[in-house]
């Protein structure tokens, strides 16, 4: 009897000591994992995307000319990406952007900011612009930056 006693104690704590180890690998992990064959674009990206493209802006405060806007290299951009949404090979991006011309002495100093949507096309694994449309992006005449 004792040495039945002996052998289920020896298994009670062998299975006691077991337990105390570190739980087994699952093979079904169920954390979320994001998968992407090519990640979204950046700010930075945006910035040296839209130079040279032109949008069609009017007068924050409404008493100006409609008048076009064209991104160039050396002005200042600043962008805030809100959101994105992928869709297959598209991308759509809707960013506030501000940026300013670089006046000169005889120029008014002019800032235009708002929102943008634009429309991004993988090709050959990289993300082109495809194109931008003005949902608030206004200029102002004169603004101290």
């Amino acid at each position: 009897m004792f040495r039945i006693l002996l052998i289920i104690s020896a298994l009670l704590l062998a299975a006691a000591i077991a337990g105390c180890g570190p739980a087994p690998e699952s093979s079904h992990d169920t954390r979320a994992v994001q998968v992407a064959d090519k990640p979204e674009v950046a700010p930075e990206q945006i910035i040296k995307d839209v130079v040279g493209s032109v949008v069609r802006i009017s007068d924050a405060a409404g008493t100006g000319p409609a008048d076009e806007w064209t991104f160039e290299t050396d002005e200042f951009k600043q962008v805030e990406i809100l959101e994105s949404r992928r869709s297959g090979n598209q991308l759509t991006v809707l960013v506030h952007m501000t940026t300013r011309n670089n006046p000169k002495p005889e120029e008014n100093s002019i800032q235009v900011a708002g929102k943008l949507r634009l429309r991004y096309e993988l090709k050959n694994g990289k993300w082109m612009l495809d194109g931008i449309e003005n949902l608030t992006f206004q200029y102002s005449i004169g603004v101290a930056t």
